[in-house]
């Protein structure tokens, strides 16, 4: 199955094939990924000066209404305490906003993405392997050490983000299979949901509260929207086994499961709750503009805490909140236009539910990258900074993928021609 999926590569354009690369530029890191970005956005302004009508996108309001909030930043940028960096954040915003676009523009058609998401499915498997190596013997199968914490955390060095990047690019790919599930043979309705424990199981290993989450609440919504209540109920006896056996079993999964519980029991207290407290302060000091990108972590510092006998740090790098982070370094008025940006992209892609293709595993896979980018905005959660690349880069990745999917589905003369 493996080289026949690999043989298909051939079957790809240039263009595809950029796309196909993007995990794998995730887990060589950040440096990487920036090149990677900076390449497809040469291509992409390339396509711009060549075919002069693909300019029209810009006329996109969703579109028009980002570069506005990445003008005003600019903006805001000039007048903030770290102007280097509040710049450089801003400006580089561009990168995103092109890889999406990028996505959209120049990907032809979606005839060859379930050959992609095959791949990235293979991707997956491989870190989650490589966590239960670095697990087993301290290192992983390329050699690098467990980090400090006996948290695994595969091809990602010191920082532990493996379970996020799984989370965000099996969920679409549950999506993707799940649809088809219910009319395979019993064989392999088995082979998936051992591949299923498996990958749930590596993401448990890594200590990440939130991807476990992400990625539990994900699949039983999965189950939900596609099969009945009872398969859902089964399910949910299931992923109570799990946790249970992992919380009895497993040390470092217990004492993480037993901070969290005691994060919620007094949030206030919490080492989250004095980040959010010094965030809030930095809003209402600025409110209206924020400090501008990237300076949380510049006048945090500089501010009197109002708790000074208490344990937990009062400053990070960033908020850990994403509606926290825009309100401290964008203020209000950033904060609105990113909303009508959020309300633009997300009214577009309602149509995807509304489609009567339940059975067509490229708009469920749409389905499951739109349903990434409401976790992304979902504001009770601790998250990473929505401007860092590794979070910035999967964001755009999933809009751009559900864009590209949305209009080809709609395209009725590609319609016709999609065969899955």
């Amino acid at each position: 199955m493996f080289l026949k999926n690999y043989k298909n590569l051939k079957k790809l354009s240039f263009y595809e094939f950029l796309i196909l690369l993007f995990p794998f530029c995730i887990l060589s890191g950040s440096f990487v990924t920036n090149l990677y970005l900076i390449f497809v956005s040469i291509f992409l302004i390339r396509n711009f000066y060549k075919k002069k009508e693909t300019i029209l996108i810009f006329k996109k309001a969703w579109v028009l209404i980002y570069i506005l909030f990445i003008l005003y930043n600019i903006i805001n940028g000039i007048f903030s305490s770290d102007v280097y960096n509040a710049l450089r954040s801003s400006i580089g915003q561009f990168r995103f906003l092109f890889f999406s676009l990028f996505i959209i523009i120049l990907i032809k058609d979606i005839l060859n993405l379930k050959y992609i998401i095959k791949i990235w499915f293979n991707v997956i498997l491989l870190v989650s392997f490589d966590i239960y190596f670095q697990t087993i013997f301290l290192f992983n199968i390329i050699g690098m050490p467990m980090p400090d914490g006996g948290r695994a955390s595969s091809f990602f060095g010191n920082e532990v983000v493996s379970g996020a990047f799984i989370s965000y690019i099996f969920v679409p790919i549950i999506f993707f299979y799940i649809s088809n599930f219910q009319s395979e043979k019993v064989s392999i309705k088995i082979a998936y949901i051992l591949i299923y424990v498996f990958v749930f199981f590596a993401v448990i290993l890594t200590g990440e509260r939130l991807p476990l989450i992400i990625l539990t609440g994900s699949s039983l919504l999965a189950v939900f929207y596609f099969f009945n209540f009872k398969q859902l109920l089964k399910i949910s006896i299931l992923f109570l086994i799990i946790f249970v056996g992992a919380y009895n079993f497993n040390f470092m999964f217990k004492s993480r499961m037993d901070n969290m519980l005691h994060v919620l029991s007094n949030v206030y207290n919490s080492s989250w709750g004095r980040i959010y407290e010094s965030s809030f302060m930095l809003f209402k000091e600025n409110y209206l503009s924020g400090v501008g990108l990237k300076n949380y972590r510049v006048e945090c510092d500089l501010q009197e805490d109002p708790r000074p006998y208490h344990e937990a740090q009062f400053c990070s790098s960033h908020p850990h909140n994403f509606i926290l982070e825009l309100l401290s370094e964008t203020g209000l008025l950033g904060l609105f236009i990113f909303t009508i940006f959020i309300f633009l992209v997300f009214f577009k892609l309602t149509k995807l539910i509304k489609l009567r293709e339940n059975k067509n595993p490229i708009k469920n896979y749409a389905l499951g990258n739109f349903l990434i980018l409401l976790i992304y905005i979902w504001p009770i959660k601790t998250s990473g900074s929505f401007f860092s690349t590794f979070n910035g880069s999967f964001f755009w990745f999933s809009l751009g993928l559900s864009l590209l999917i949305l209009s080809k589905i709609k395209d009725n003369k590609n319609k016709k021609n999609l065969k899955f």
